[in-house]
């Protein structure tokens, strides 16, 4: 073996020569299978092999490498803003669906609005009016149109109603929230139905108190089976705001039940502190707002408070026992505190110390007496009752949220005359129930003046807001 000769690289692997190869061997090739200059490569340059049969040096080889994922990553970045703006249009869709199931606006909806914690204030009329502006319901400029429907079919049960459907505004305003019914006949032949609605804190119309819609429904047929006369495609109709005696509104008013009798309209007031009824006096207390004065927050008719009286228990609905001539009053408690809630009827919840009933005589109530009734259902949003056959008929509305179907329990108990119903009603056998809308709220009984037939009325303040009359058959 010649002194210093071996083998021509120090990497073989890369310039295709046999790593085997002894010096021997080496020493003893031809001199002809040296390779040429030209296919020499420098070695302090990294090169790849490539596909034909071409060396690059391997910064070509990065640069290609980091090309492809260049091109890679702005597909990818136009793969994530298609699915970005996708996603956005979705929720944006589904926020504006949930707003008007909700009946919220979106930033409420979202909870990002910004609520005031200052006590809200009232609004009054510039002036007092005088005994000039007084006005009678059947007088009013009645503005607003419903669209009637007939003989629909609401709840699980295929109840048969009819009722009406608020103008596009009042169906989906998110600052008003319907809450009682009740109805009116007039001594001409006129018939009414009433709803109150609340000024929604959260959107800023606590200020404004409550008001009541006072829809014709005069044409609206009235026997047993609600056919006995022509369909009318719409009744027409008017918003009349509340006020007090000083021509102010009733901030934070829930106005959750109301019933008109005997030709005064009352009203639940369960603010705190107040814990009472308020009554308006419909032949004295309804006025008109001139056109020579300025309107109460766009009101032309206001109605205005005369007296009140307070309840023993918090007045979360109200309405009248035509039968026993004596007025019903219940509070809505909440069952359980979960931030996110669905009604349901739990049987954890019939021992709520609120879940409170309470028949009474207007002239035997105060706050201390008498007695309520406990242990009733959970989340009331109404109660009527009337005498049927041999039984004293209880119902109770019950709901919470836009989501979970709303609840309207019958049971029937002995007369009772005075004191509470003798009931267990945590036998389920002894309650029936069915399943209405999201959102029932107040139960008012209405008697046909001449044909004395009766109705239960009823009405939704979420997804679609309807009003409805059942013909009490249907729910016995």
């Amino acid at each position: 073996m010649k002194e210093g000769t071996r083998s021509i690289c120090d990497d073989c692997s890369s310039s295709g020569g046999d790593g085997n190869m002894s010096d021997d061997q080496a020493d003893d090739d031809d001199h002809s299978s040296l390779p040429e200059l030209g296919d020499l490569v420098p070695l302090s340059v990294d090169t790849d092999y490539t596909e034909d049969n071409v060396y690059r040096s391997r910064p070509h080889y990065t640069k290609m490498i980091l090309i492809e994922r260049c091109v890679l990553c702005r597909n990818r970045r136009y793969l994530l803003t298609f699915l970005f703006i996708t996603l956005c249009i979705i929720g944006s869709v589904l926020l504006l669906v949930l707003s008007k199931r909700f009946h919220q606006s979106l930033p409420n909806l979202l909870h990002i609005g910004k609520h005031s914690t200052n006590q809200i204030e009232p609004v009054c009329l510039s002036s007092h009016l005088s005994e000039g502006n007084r006005t009678t319901v059947e007088k009013m400029n009645l503005n607003r149109v419903a669209t009637a429907f007939y003989n629909k079919l609401i709840g699980d049960n295929n109840i048969l109603a009819s009722g009406f459907l608020w103008n596009d505004d009042d169906a989906q305003t998110s600052k008003w929230r319907p809450q009682g019914v009740t109805t009116l006949h007039t001594e001409n032949g006129f018939r009414f139905a009433l709803i109150s609605w609340y000024g929604r804190a959260d959107e800023g119309y606590a200020g404004r108190g409550g008001r009541v819609s006072f829809v014709n429904v005069t044409d609206m047929p009235i026997d047993e089976f609600l056919t006995d006369t022509s369909e009318i495609p719409f009744y027409n109709y008017r918003h009349v705001l509340l006020v007090d005696e000083s021509f102010c509104t009733l901030p934070n008013i829930h106005v959750g039940g109301i019933e008109y009798q005997n030709g005064t309209l009352y009203v639940a007031d369960s603010r705190k502190g107040q814990q009472a009824i308020i009554e308006f006096d419909m032949a004295n207390d309804l006025y008109s707002v001139p056109s020579s004065m300025e309107s109460l927050l766009g009101y032309r008719y206001v109605l205005r408070a005369s007296s009140s009286f307070h309840t023993p228990i918090k007045p979360s609905f109200f309405s009248y026992d035509i039968d026993n001539h004596r007025f019903i009053v219940g509070t809505y408690a909440k069952c359980g505190n979960d931030a996110i809630h669905s009604h349901q009827d739990s049987s954890d919840c019939f021992n709520q110390p609120k879940n409170n009933l309470l028949w009474f005589d207007k002239n035997d109530v105060s706050l201390s007496s008498p007695l309520p009734c406990k242990h009733y259902f959970p989340e009331m949003q109404g109660a009527v009752s009337l005498n049927w056959e041999d039984t004293t008929v209880v119902w109770t509305s019950s709901s919470y949220g836009a989501v979970s179907n709303s609840h309207l329990h019958t049971f029937r108990a002995t007369p009772f005359g005075k004191g509470c119903p003798n009931i267990d009603l945590e036998e389920a056998t002894k309650v029936n129930t069915n399943l209405f809308p999201p959102g029932l709220e107040d139960l008012h009984i209405e008697e046909a003046t001449r044909s004395k037939a009766r109705f239960m009325w009823m009405q939704t303040e979420f997804g679609v807001r309807q009003v409805f009359a059942v013909p009490i058959g249907q729910l016995l």
